[in-house]
């Protein structure tokens, strides 16, 4: 059972980033079951130790350590340590918070996913925290951190060659390579592809560095290099501008910084020189490029064997060294003073002359291949990586830059309304377009701290804060003992791994991806046992030493650690099972809508509804399932003969407002209950909800279609009642939010024009210009309608160039245009709908 939870351990840190970074929910769901059957272990193995103990002299010495290694022995005392962990705490009071939000978010559906995402956190901290104290060793090597440092090591490095391979073409892979030839491999985004490697190239400089065989030390040299590779190949400008920085950190915090100075220039310095004949875009042309595959296979092979053998000879003249000083000083003891005997020592090789002679090496396979490329181009510029083109280019006047600040400050603007709790799991995505300052689409604020203060508040803000001060806290105190402790300089990587992270993150939505946040607190974890374990870093609580065996804890102490003990079993329990149970709730809900779905293609709508109804009764958070229910319900009026259409209209009625008050700042879901209301003959009510609809996404041209065309059947509800003044002001209102659609641009600054999105112009559209030459014609501005009719009746959608025609045909023939009369002819052949149209206008248009 023991092994079980570790490789359970292993597994949930080892494999999130090759399901596409367990971005979306499908593939998170999985982690969620796995998280889950691994906490429930815990208690699992504290049962058998439990009953081992209980079986006292019944159980020989040898029986009670071979049952040690299946029970859970050696997780008490971590267990009481856990609770004290700062670090613990604060995500512990992290997943608080989003729970808090969830009670009230704009989309609870969206806010309980992400409270269950950092409850998966939060086992997985505690995993690892537990796994690292149940293998407590005095020798490092053996010890679970390291071992979780190497499946690291290996899944970056898988993750960083599958991105090189789907540049070479010679691996297929969905997303691993972007349009414009950065890698993105399995996460489908370079910025975050690169901040991960970013904390994976430190472990696996740590693993190099402190290998002590030649093929091993090698074969994380050769690591190194895909890695490095790869970052390279991703031209994520802040993971390049922030890795001075991180690698100073890194270093200094090293016993043997040299080594680890060496290693790097070897490992990226041998990656920038092959950049550019391995994942150029004249690579990527050639599909699939088996001499970029071999490039890259030979780097691997140089890196692996300078670094392998240098470490050997490394220890060579370490050893001839040390073996020559030991004879020195014992012909010193055993030779008179006056005695001649020559004493021949052993040849130590120079270090400088190796060094140089392999930099000559180095700089001379560049030479070749660079005048190989000159061969081909006289330009010297074409040898030049674009990655390092990219890269160099960093200027606070980029549009990506200015873009993200954009972000920023509509961010705050949201914050403001609600500092304290936030807007929930997934606010910004889903109420961000009623704040922004310009058309822009993204789900995401490109800083996971100000999404985390959107989503859950200040309060989910500070406790996200809290573990990278204690982080910086703890980086100090461990630098004055770096040289005391052997583990030391690991823990230093680990902690700078998880920096690392931390400062990316701040101005990109890495963790927004669960495996780097898994990533993330896994470092953490087994940074905040090594605090522990060291005696650095904050202490919140006063120290108490715990045995691993609370029956030899006499009196109150015993029966508080037991409580504590039980205590935090039973809540890690009931996490598992909440996790478990809800994301089983959920992905049923899921399939249920997709079985609806299938059938409701095949025209089954009966079955469809009966599906979707079930769906909503197990997720009763999303207004997707009601939204569903009301669709179908308009569409099928005669599913069931018994009821009539006020029936089904009323109970339509009643879903789209249930899925409005679900997801309330959805302007689909508000322009779909006006349609409700307008039909039901509530013009008011159903002019409210369009108002509505238009505040929360004003930026985007559909919005600004689908409020213009609710508004023009409103105005013909109003003139067909005869209240002709609320019409006519209803229709001069679809002129004006026509005009400000095609000049919203030309409003804005200078400043924000540049960030202007030019694929989704508010341009003027045909389905816009429908609703506005229908309202002209109503206002008796026969010249403008008989324009924007014109460019309506082009339109490709058939249904608004049928309706286009009709009233075009009803303008040309008002203006005394006999082709007219042949436009309504040829819409009138479309059918019913059109029929009904023309009813209409003929009651409302003289002509």
């Amino acid at each position: 059972m023991k092994y079980a939870l570790t490789f359970f351990t292993l597994g949930l840190v080892f494999f999130p980033p090759f399901f596409l970074g367990l971005y979306f929910e499908p593939e998170m769901s999985i982690h969620h079951y796995f998280a889950a059957a691994a906490t429930l272990l815990v208690p699992v193995l504290l049962i058998l130790h439990s009953l081992i103990i209980n079986t006292g002299p019944s159980l020989n010495d040898k029986q009670k350590t071979s049952n040690t290694a299946v029970s859970g022995a050696g997780l008490l005392a971590p267990l009481q340590q856990l609770v004290t962990s700062p670090y613990f705490l604060a995500l512990a009071a992290l997943a608080a918070a989003y729970g808090i939000s969830f009670l009230q978010a704009i989309n609870p559906r969206e806010a309980l996913f992400a409270w269950l995402r950092h409850i998966d956190y939060l086992l997985t901290f505690m995993l690892v925290f537990l796994a690292v104290g149940m293998w407590k060793t005095d020798r490092p090597k053996a010890g679970f951190g390291r071992w979780m440092l190497i499946a690291l090591t290996v899944s970056g490095t898988a993750i960083a060659a599958a991105g090189i391979l789907a540049a070479q073409g010679t691996m297929p892979l969905q997303g691993g390579v972007t349009g414009s030839g950065r890698l993105a491999s399995t996460f489908q985004y370079p910025n975050s592809l690169a901040a991960y490697l970013t904390a994976i190239v430190l472990l696996t400089t740590h693993l190099a560095v402190r290998g002590t065989r030649a093929f091993q030390a090698g074969a994380y040299a050769a690591m190194g290099f895909i890695i490095y590779l790869s970052m390279l190949g991703t031209q994520s400008r802040g993971a390049w501008l922030l890795l001075p920085l991180i690698l100073l950190v890194f270093i200094l915090g090293q016993t043997e910084r040299k080594k680890h100075l060496l290693f790097t220039a070897v490992a990226l310095g041998l990656a920038l020189l092959l950049s550019g004949i391995t994942l150029s875009p004249q690579v990527q042309q050639s599909q699939p490029n088996w001499g970029a595959l071999f490039m890259t296979l030979a780097g691997c092979l140089v890196a692996g064997a300078a670094w392998g053998i240098g470490v050997t000879q490394a220890r060579k003249v370490t050893h001839f060294k040390n073996r020559n000083k030991l004879n020195d000083r014992k012909i010193r003891r055993k030779k008179p003073a006056n005695a001649g005997t020559n004493f021949t020592k052993v040849r130590v090789p120079n270090k400088a002359a190796l060094g140089a002679i392999c930099i000559l090496l180095v700089i001379a396979a560049g030479v070749v291949i660079i005048l190989n490329n000159l061969g081909k181009s006289n330009d010297i510029s074409t040898f030049v990586s674009p990655e390092l083109k990219r890269i160099t280019h960093i200027n606070t006047t980029d549009s990506n830059f200015q873009g993200r600040l954009l972000f920023y400050r509509d961010a705050f603007r949201m914050i403001q309304d609600r500092p304290l709790f936030g807007w929930g799991g997934g606010g910004w995505k889903s109420g961000y377009a009623a704040y922004q300052s310009v058309n822009y689409t993204t789900t995401v604020v490109h800083s996971h701290f100000m999404q985390v203060w959107i989503e859950a508040g200040t309060l989910g803000l500070a406790m996200f804060t809290i573990p990278f001060l204690l982080l910086g806290h703890g980086f100090i105190s461990l630098y004055r003992r770096h040289k005391t402790y052997p583990s030391a300089s690991e823990t230093w990587t680990v902690g700078t791994a998880a920096l690392a992270l931390g400062l990316h993150a701040a101005i990109d939505f890495d963790l927004s991806f669960s495996s780097m946040s898994l990533l993330l607190w896994a470092l953490l974890a087994l940074f905040a046992y090594r605090e522990k374990m060291m005696g650095f870093g904050l202490r919140f609580f006063r120290r108490k030493e715990f045995t691993q065996d609370l029956s030899k804890m006499k009196g109150s102490n015993g029966k508080r650690a037991l409580g504590l003990t039980v205590s935090l079993i039973v809540c890690f329990t009931l996490a598992a099972v909440h996790l478990a149970a809800y994301t089983f709730i959920l992905n049923s809900a899921a399939a249920k809508a997709q079985d609806a779905a299938q059938a409701a293609q095949e025209g089954d709508t009966r079955a469809a509804l009966a599906l979707i109804q079930e769906a909503a009764r197990w997720d009763r958070w999303s207004a997707r399932y009601p939204m569903l229910q009301a669709r179908l319900l308009t569409a099928g009026s005669g599913v069931n003969s018994k009821q009539s259409a006020e029936d089904y209209a009323g109970a339509s009625l009643d879903l789209a407002r249930r899925a409005v008050k679900l997801d309330s700042y959805n302007p689909d879901n508000r322009f779909f209950l006006a349609r409700l209301y307008l039909t039901g003959g509530q013009p008011e009510k159903a002019l409210a909800e369009a108002e509505q609809g238009k505040k929360l996404k004003p930026w985007f041209i559909q919005t600004c279609e689908e409020f213009n065309s609710i508004l023009v059947d409103i105005a013909v509800q109003q003139l067909l009642r005869g209240q002709e003044e609320a019409g006519v002001h209803t229709l001069r209102r679809v002129l004006a939010v026509t005009r400000e659609a095609v000049t919203k641009k030309e409003m804005l600054p200078t400043r924000l024009q540049s960030l202007w999105d030019t694929r989704r112009d508010l341009d003027l559209t045909p389905a816009l210009a429908l609703s506005a030459g229908r309202s002209a014609l109503l206002l008796e501005d026969e010249q403008r309608a008989r324009e924007y009719l014109s460019i309506a009746a082009r339109a490709s959608d058939e249904k608004t160039k049928t309706l286009a025609q009709l009233w075009l045909g009803a303008a040309l023939q008002k203006a005394g245009d006999p082709s007219g009369e042949k436009l309504i002819a040829e819409a009138l052949k479309s059918g019913l709908e059109a029929e009904k149209n023309y009813t209409v206008l003929k009651q409302l248009v003289k002509f």
